[in-house]
């Protein structure tokens, strides 16, 4: 296993989320209460839903709250009511859950892209354009080069494209040159 893969494996990431959520609950009780840390747990959220997808996110929004929210309980912050603490669990759970969605769509949106690049990258590698005036005799349909050699269609045509060449006859051509009548097809 590379060392890119492994740091991009959902166990690694989903460590992290953890470790960066214990630190920053950590900090979070280690300071007062004026201090307001309620940003920072997002952090997490946003490895997570990055990292493995908007379900795991949503998990870290669940646990960021309840992190947030036992740090709340044990920091001593004066409240007239209980409910109040709740409240403000139940907005950073609907905060934390809305950045987790937001994060799995613009997820899923650079995939997207970065999928229709490199598909695009992939078409333009195997198209070769002509640009500017190709000088084509008027008789025999020789093509003039950038050294002035009149060379043959296919022959001019070949190393510029990836294009292959089969031959056939075009109906006026067959009426004209050999005396049959062809079918033309659309």
């Amino acid at each position: 296993m590379s060392r890119d893969s492994f740091l991009h494996s959902p166990t690694v990431i989903f460590l992290t989320a953890v470790t960066v959520l214990g630190v920053v609950a950590m900090v979070d009780a280690v300071t007062f209460y004026e201090f307001g840390f309620s940003a920072f747990y997002v952090i997490p959220v946003l490895i997570a839903t990055w990292g493995v997808g908007t379900s795991r996110g949503l998990g870290f929004a669940l646990l960021s709250a309840c992190c947030w929210y036992c740090v709340d309980l044990t920091s001593g912050r004066p409240l007239t009511r209980e409910f109040y603490r709740i409240w403000d669990a139940i907005n950073h759970l609907l905060s934390f859950s809305l950045v987790a969605v937001v994060t799995g769509r613009l997820r899923l949106a650079y995939r997207r892209e970065q999928a229709l690049r490199e598909n695009l990258d992939l078409t333009l590698q195997n198209v070769k354009e002509l640009q500017g005036l190709l000088p084509v005799c008027a008789w025999c349909r020789k093509i003039r080069d950038d050294e002035g050699y009149w060379q043959e269609l296919e022959s001019y045509l070949k190393p510029r494209t990836k294009a292959d060449f089969t031959h056939g006859i075009c109906p006026d051509c067959a009426a004209k040159e050999l005396g049959v009548e062809m079918e033309r097809q659309p």
